[in-house]
């Protein structure tokens, strides 16, 4: 899953790749000195020109994310968005030192899709958005409030992230049919976590089956995925890799996701996951 890492964070630093080698060179010609030995001061410059404009990026994604309206959603496609949270996660997935493996791509179905998957660590939806990313197919989870308080973070409701309140039954059905809606429009892919939060034991949580409403209302098949590894990140970084391993183990068509009821379905896909860890 590393072989088109350009796809994402390189794709986004590459104007600042460009601006620092014009400006080291410019400072490398302004500085120079008969005798002087040009190829390191030029690195020099170089390193310091990209660190100063990588900083300068951040703190413009930063102030960016200043400006997120959180008070609905964001009901259209944001490319220039995507690409900065996608780099943004594949600049976390390597400082996190992630290794990522991915089976089952034949899984995915034609069209947009559900995605639903077992939790085991925050790093759950990161690694799997930038997993899929290496084959062009973009997915937008539904997160918990607590996260869009974040600076940076925030800027992931413009990517089309969905906020769920669990402690409010109304607004978490708004969130459902907000997720069904961008479905139905075909503007991203939806993925979801039916335990609600993380597990931080070996099995699985009781699912919350209104998720699967979200597949129903809008017609799409449900892609399901079984993660495992990103529960050892927190132990290893930064000084060793963890290899996490995506199975893309099955996929219930739309026709079997209108005909079965929401808790057919979320028994069926806790088999699917359970079938794959083993």
């Amino acid at each position: 899953m590393r072989g088109r890492r350009e796809d994402g964070l390189d794709r986004l630093l590459r104007p600042v790749y460009a601006l620092a080698l014009v400006a080291a060179a410019v400072c490398t010609w302004l500085v120079r000195r008969p005798g002087w030995i040009n190829v390191p001061v030029f690195a020099g410059f170089f390193a310091a020109w990209t660190a100063a404009l990588v900083v300068l990026w951040v703190v413009g994604v930063f102030l960016l994310s200043l400006t997120v309206d959180l008070s609905r959603p964001v009901p259209d496609d944001h490319p220039f968005t995507r690409k900065i949270v996608v780099g943004i996660i594949g600049l976390l997935c390597r400082v996190g030192r992630l290794r990522i493996h991915t089976t089952g791509w034949e899984n995915i179905p034609a069209g947009r899709f559900l995605l639903v998957g077992n939790h085991r660590s925050n790093y759950d939806p990161i690694a799997t958005v930038w997993a899929l990313r290496q084959r062009g197919v973009d997915v937008a989870f539904i997160t918990k409030p607590e996260n869009m308080k974040i600076p940076l973070v925030r800027l992931i409701h413009r990517a089309n992230f969905l906020v769920i309140d669990r402690e409010d039954p109304r607004k978490a059905v708004e969130t459902i049919h907000a997720a069904a809606d961008l479905l139905r429009r075909d503007v991203v892919n939806v993925g979801v976590y039916p335990e609600g939060t993380r597990s931080k034991a070996a099995e699985m949580l009781p699912f919350h089956n209104a998720v699967f409403k979200i597949a129903k209302q809008a017609g799409t098949p449900i892609l399901v995925a079984a993660i495992d590894g990103t529960e050892r990140i927190h132990e290893n970084v930064p000084w060793r890799i963890t290899d996490v391993t995506i199975d893309l183990c099955g996929c219930i068509g739309a026709d079997e996701v209108a005909a079965g009821s929401t808790r057919e379905l979320g028994e069926r896909v806790r088999t699917m996951l359970e079938q794959a860890a083993r």
